[in-house]
């Protein structure tokens, strides 16, 4: 899921989804915004998040099922509004 869960009616729902059509042994990786405070990206992009905090995709994809958790910020932007990305994975047992 790259830049798409922030744009998803309930990001939880979105990640429960995936987990069912996965085989076990298969991974998510999502690749996402982190929690920002950019308002105007709601008009500008159609943002319906605002991004996401660690724990809450952590929590995510605890509660859906997935194992082997990591969420780590891999990207961070100069200019304003200094967007931060996020990149989560996870396995399905």
């Amino acid at each position: 899921m790259s830049q798409a869960l922030h744009h998803a009616d309930e990001p939880a729902r979105a990640i429960r989804s995936a987990h069912k059509i996965l085989k076990a042994g298969g991974q998510i990786l999502i690749l996402d915004l982190l929690k920002h405070n950019f308002d105007k990206a709601r008009e500008l992009y159609g943002d319906r998040w605002l991004g996401f905090a660690e724990s809450d995709l952590h929590h995510w994809l605890e509660d859906a099922g997935f194992k082997k958790i990591e969420i780590s910020v891999v990207a961070r932007e100069e200019q304003p509004p200094h967007f931060q990305t996020l990149l989560a994975g996870a396995e399905k047992n």
